[in-house]
């Protein structure tokens, strides 16, 4: 028979056992949900700190502006984006990139990868992050905005391709010291083309010849390039130079001429034009004298 004496003792114990067990799961929850919290603010910490060593260690981009005249031709430009970006795109890496045949412009059809003739002369913002590949599209970009309004469908009235307008642009750019002269020198070649003849311009031997020189010796005039073009028929393969905007127009907008000869005869970069070989001779006999 039970002693219902000691049942409020037993009772008791087993609610301060249970209170005892209870204190310690809350406690336990306690420690855990606070190395919790301390864990993640740790984890936080340490990823800002992280970042902060990862922001130290970024390369700031130098900015840098490099101005490119008309007539340069592929290997000056190459030159002059190492010269003024302090390296940051080499002259190889340039050249490199100017050959790789990847752009996806319509002006470059029938060019064969070559893009000489179309890095547009103009000012260009780079930075030290800035890539070869992207220069040079950088320039073909502004090539196309710039010559877009021309009107190109002039080439086949001329009897030549839009490519080889830039051709001919080229080895005005480089003959012409002269703006008004332009025209003049297009008519020239356009004129001898028609002709048949040669077109004989010191320019193209020059770009054969890889180097700037003064005056042309008669062994230079021989160089054997397709490019020379006292030897060869017609125009060059492909461009001289990367000509300015004015050169183009003055290509695909000839003078009306019946010239055939031009020679320089002013120390300011006039020339004289004539269709007369006669009257050329004389010119150069007084050059000579």
């Amino acid at each position: 028979m039970p002693n219902y004496d000691e049942q409020p003792g037993r009772l008791d114990r087993r609610r301060a056992l249970a209170a005892r067990r209870a204190t310690r799961r809350r406690n336990t929850a306690i420690a855990l949900s606070a190395a919790v919290v301390i864990l993640v603010v740790l984890g936080v910490a340490g990823w800002l700190v992280y970042q902060k060593v990862q922001a130290g260690h970024k390369p700031t981009a130098r900015a840098y502006t490099v101005l490119f005249p008309e007539g340069l031709n592929n290997k000056e430009v190459a030159k002059r984006f190492d010269e003024e970006t302090k390296g940051s795109v080499t002259s190889a890496e340039f050249l490199a990139a100017t050959r790789t045949g990847v752009y996806n412009y319509a002006f470059l059809a029938g060019a064969n990868g070559n893009v000489e003739g179309f890095l547009f002369p103009n000012t260009y913002d780079v930075t030290s992050l800035t890539t070869a590949h992207q220069a040079v599209n950088m320039m073909l970009s502004d090539f196309h905005k710039e010559t877009a309004d021309l009107e190109w469908n002039r080439a086949a009235q001329l009897g030549v391709t839009p490519y080889q307008i830039v051709t001919v642009a080229s080895i005005i750019e480089k003959e012409v010291k002269v703006p008004e002269e332009r025209p003049m020198v297009a008519s020239v070649i356009y004129n001898r083309l028609k002709k048949k003849m040669k077109l004989e311009m010191c320019s193209t031997v020059l770009y054969s010849l890889g180097q700037w020189k003064p005056k042309l010796s008669d062994q230079d005039l021989q160089v054997n390039s397709p490019y020379n073009t006292y030897k060869v028929d017609g125009l060059p393969p492909g461009p001289i130079c990367n000509p300015g905007f004015e050169s183009i127009r003055a290509a695909l907008f000839p003078a009306s001429t019946d010239y055939l000869f031009f020679i320089l005869t002013n120390p300011d970069g006039h020339h004289s034009f004539t269709a007369d070989y006669a009257q050329f001779l004389r010119w150069k006999g007084q050059q000579s004298k």
